[in-house]
C-alpha cells in the first residue's frame, strides 16, 4: 500500500514522525534599539511579504513574523530547498532594500549588529501540521520505507 493515502495515514498517526524532506526553515531574529522600530520593521516585513506573494519566487512557501518583546522580532521562513533560498536573495530586489531600512533600525554590540540567522533541514513533524494558509503535509512525506525504496 502507497501512494498519497498511505502519506497522509502515516502522518496522522499520534507522535512525532521522520519525513524525506528538502525543505528548509530560517529563523533570523532582530535586535532593536527602540519598541517604535518594532511596528517599522513589521510593516517592512508585509510590504515585502506582499511583494513576494504579488510575484511569487520559486520555492519559497510561507513566512510569518514573530515577537518576543518591544525590541526583539523574528522571522520564520519556510523554504521548498536550499537553492530557493539563494535564489530569493539574488532575484528579489526589495529584499535587499528592506535589509538595509532595518539594519538601521538595529542595535549594536561589541561593534556588530545584533541579528543572526539560523537554517535548518526539516526532518521530523508532529501529526498536527495544521496552519491556517499553509498546507505543509504537501511539501513532507515520510521515508521510504525499507523494501520501497525507489518507488
Amino acid at each position: 500500500m502507497g501512494g498519497a493515502a498511505a502519506v497522509e495515514r502515516d502522518l496522522l498517526a499520534p507522535g512525532d514522525h521522520d519525513v524525506d524532506s528538502t525543505v528548509v526553515c530560517v529563523l533570523t531574529r532582530f535586535g532593536l534599539r527602540r519598541p517604535w522600530h518594532l511596528l517599522r520593521t513589521y510593516v517592512a516585513y508585509r510590504w515585502l511579504l506582499r511583494k513576494v506573494r504579488q510575484e511569487p519566487s520559486a520555492g519559497f512557501l510561507h513566512a510569518t513574523f514573530l515577537v518576543e518583546n518591544p525590541t526583539t522580532c523574528y522571522s520564520l521562513s519556510i523554504w521548498a530547498d536550499e537553492a530557493a533560498i539563494a535564489g530569493f536573495g539574488t532575484s528579489v530586489a526589495e529584499h535587499v532594500d528592506v535589509a538595509r531600512s532595518v539594519f538601521g533600525r538595529l542595535r549594536f554590540s561589541s561593534g556588530m549588529p545584533e541579528i543572526w540567522s539560523t537554517k535548518w533541514r526539516l526532518c521530523r513533524v508532529s501529526r498536527n501540521l495544521n496552519w491556517s494558509g499553509f498546507d505543509l503535509r504537501s511539501v513532507v512525506e515520510p521515508p521510504a520505507q525499507e523494501g520501497n525504496q525507489g518507488k
